[in-house]
């Protein structure tokens, strides 16, 4: 025992430091990887962002060269004038000379088939340009009858020069042709030094590698070696997955001639560019990869000084774990003299838990527990439910009623034993749940709950009538043709159960009850219940009975839940109406509806439902009828009166009021509170409340005018009894009215 527990320690404590390690340490993997993705798509982006500013530039260079003056009168001239030649040769030096990332710029008039350069800055025939390649693409053009824009870079070499292209030619003329063209040169080098800057920060925090850039089919049009320039590469595994992504960027790991780089790309939908940079995964997890070394070390010394301290914590711990197995042996034992509480706790689990235990161990508990019935048989079910459970509870102690309980089981078990196999479920409330074996026996619902069951269930309830102090009802319920319905059925019995309350005590209900439910009689009749408001303001006791019955007479066909929703209904409605009969009796009314309210749940009957109903009416009428001090009213209402007609006076107070009414200011405060619920000066403001909302929603007039004629001073506690009283401040107010006519009061 001593082996297993240390063998124990000893596996625990290795796994917990292997996993702690392992997930601190994949963790800062984890976290430096997405650094440097993020890292790289940052770099990539303001790459992204320069390359489209010099594409912007170029664009609207051309554009400018396509509206001066001197480049224009060359472009179109008939024939080749040296002075307007000159012109626009020092015109486009001037504008080119300047820009560093030019490498240089092209006139061409094919009418005189002349082109002008910058530079060189001089002129050349067509047959003598240099530029050869230039003078193809612009014959390619003029086949193709294509003179569209093409303001967009075209990567290519001019001698040992790698440049972006543009070309812009002017409108056709009326034959469709090309009659001159704009081309401008833009240096590779200046965006290729620009990459390179950016790319020097980004190695400086620690991480080195190289980007490049390539167009729609795979060519690079920038890279960190010249001589890679127009190579195309997109036979290479990365290349080619960052030319098929959609994604618009990302990182991923990619393995190049032989060696491991994290890939990250971004892509520009202007320039059909993709940016992408090439890591080194070394250079990026070196400091990653010693850190792992160094939680390996940490994991070897840690388990270490765990071996020792397990070492020395079984041995302490291994007395108080042998005090512990006989204690779980004894339990086991206990376990098994409580066969019988274990097998109904199981039961009670099939119906009530919210998941399905699978079949196979429903199976294993049968035969664990040695059940009468199978669960794969067809099962009929019903249930017993003690009539007036509550007097029950009160009546016996705990220790009895567990008595009396298993007193029903065993009747009923022996009715039904005799017939058929059987369980009984206890569920430690008021009902009992009885489960049929059906193996053999073929019959239909209705001649189960008429012919068969209807006998049994009768001589169940005549013998518990007989030998206990109580009754049960009886619910039939119907067939379980299968496991899973069991949970299902047993609700819906339940539900059918609570029937009891139309049908009464010791009844038998069976699914029949249901057909004779009435939809129609769902409906709450609202005019008794104001017959029976009124009979019970105007203290007739007999008439608010009398309508009381009439209105349970309206929705008994309907259903339980309808009925027990409008005997709720009823009883709040008769709370919230009746709560302030007369002065002083708020309270007591609160309290005995309330009380009939909580006790609504424990009524199993109608009839005890409408006796409980008749002693709350005659509690209400008696408190009326016992209230005869009427001049405590006239005091309140005189009271009331005098503030409804003096709230502009300022001076209007509960000292005022009992000057007026020659009371003390005291009594006065007590008897006023009693009656409305309020204090005076709570209903002064109210009443002055309610005028100033009235000036503000019907006049235009201002607010020190209003305040005058409420009797209140301008202040902020005006301000902030306004919008407590209100919900909203006095701008609100008004701005929310605005749109009111105006009228005057």
């Amino acid at each position: 025992m001593y082996k297993k527990l240390l063998l124990t320690f000893v596996v625990c404590m290795t796994a917990l430091i292997l996993i702690l390690s392992s997930v601190l340490f994949y963790s800062y993997k984890s976290s430096s990887i997405s650094l440097i993705k993020d890292m790289n798509v940052n770099v990539l982006s303001k790459i992204s962002y320069s390359s489209v500013y010099m594409d912007n530039m170029a664009r609207k260079f051309c554009q400018s060269l396509s509206l001066n003056n001197y480049i224009i009168a060359f472009a179109n001239s008939n024939e080749l004038d040296i002075i307007t030649t000159g012109n626009a040769i020092r015109t486009l030096d001037s504008l080119t000379l300047p820009n560093t990332y030019i490498h240089s710029a092209y006139i061409y008039n094919k009418k005189i088939d002349t082109f002008i350069s910058s530079p060189p800055s001089t002129f050349f025939s067509s047959s003598d340009f240099p530029d050869k390649e230039i003078k193809q693409l612009l014959e390619d053009a003029q086949k193709r009858k294509n003179f569209t824009p093409i303001l967009y870079p075209i990567p290519r070499k001019i001698d040992n020069y790698n440049v972006y292209t543009y070309i812009l030619f002017d409108t056709s003329d009326y034959n469709g042709n090309s009659t001159n063209a704009i081309v401008l040169n833009v240096d590779a080098d200046w965006l290729r030094l620009t990459i390179s800057s950016l790319d020097q920060k980004k190695n400086s925090s620690g991480s080195s590698g190289d980007i490049l850039i390539l167009d729609e089919n795979g060519t690079i049009v920038s890279h960190p070696t010249k001589s890679m320039f127009m190579n195309n590469v997109s036979g290479e595994p990365y290349a080619s997955k960052v030319l098929t992504t959609a994604d618009g960027s990302g990182t991923f790991f990619n393995v190049l001639n032989g060696k491991k780089y994290v890939v990250s790309y971004v892509s520009s939908d202007i320039l059909k560019w993709k940016f992408v940079s090439l890591t080194p995964y070394s250079s990026v997890f070196s400091s990653v990869q010693w850190n792992g070394w160094l939680t390996l070390l940490f994991c070897v010394i840690v388990l270490v000084l765990g071996l020792f301290i397990a070492v020395i914590a079984s041995k302490k711990l291994y007395h108080p774990f042998a005090v512990l197995m006989d204690k779980t042996t004894l339990l086991e034992r206990q376990k098994r003299d409580s066969a019988a509480v274990l097998k109904n706790e199981f039961m009670k689990q099939m119906l009530s838990a919210s998941a399905m235990l699978p079949i196979e161990k429903v199976m294993a508990k049968e035969q664990e527990h040695h059940f009468d019935i199978s669960f794969t048989h067809s099962l009929f079910l019903f249930i017993l439910k003690i009539d007036d459970y509550h007097e029950f509870v009160n009546k016996h102690n705990e220790k009895d009623r567990v008595l009396l309980k298993y007193s029903i089981e065993n009747i009923t078990k022996e009715i039904v034993s005799a017939h058929y196999k059987c369980e009984i479920i206890n569920h430690d409330s008021d009902h009992f749940t009885v489960l049929v074996d059906m193996q053999h026996l073929e019959v239909n619902q209705e001649q189960l709950n008429d012919d068969i069951f209807r006998a049994l269930v009768t001589d169940i309830q005549l013998n518990i009538q007989r030998f206990l102090p109580f009754t049960v009802s009886v619910t039939l319920g119907y067939v379980i043709e299968s496991y899973e319905q069991l949970k299902l059925i047993y609700e819906e019995t339940l539900n059918l159960s609570m029937y009891r309350l139309k049908v009464g005590h010791q009844s038998i209900i069976t699914p029949e009850i249901l057909k004779q439910i009435d939809d129609g009689a769902n409906l709450f009749p609202s005019s008794k219940e104001k017959q029976l408001l009124d009979a019970l303001r105007l203290g007739n006791g007999e008439s608010a009975k009398e309508t009381y019955r009439e209105l349970m007479r309206a929705i008994e066909h309907s259903s339980y839940d309808n009925i027990i929703r409008s005997i709720l209904y009823l009883s709040f409605s008769i709370y919230n109406s009746l709560n302030r009969v007369e002065d002083g009796t708020s309270s007591r009314i609160n309290s005995f509806t309330l009380e009939f309210l909580n006790k609504i749940p424990t009524f199993e009957t109608l009839q005890l439902i409408e006796q409980r109903f008749s002693a709350l009416i005659d509690e209400i009428v008696q408190l009326k009828d016992g209230n005869k001090d009427k001049k405590k009213n006239e005091i309140v209402e005189s009271a009331v009166e005098l503030i409804q007609s003096n709230y502009s006076d300022k001076n209007l107070s509960l000292g005022s009021c009992a000057e007026h009414l020659s009371i003390s200011s005291v009594y006065l405060g007590k008897l006023f509170k009693s009656a409305t619920g309020n204090s005076v000066a709570e209903y002064i403001t109210m009443i002055r409340m309610e005028k100033i909302g009235g000036y503000l929603e019907t006049t235009n007039l201002p607010i020190n005018d209003i305040l005058e004629r409420c009797g209140i001073e301008k202040s902020n506690y005006f301000y902030t009894t306004f919008k407590k009283y209100f919900g909203v401040s006095l701008t609100e107010y008004r701005l929310k009215n605005v749109n009111k006519p105006p009228s005057s009061i």
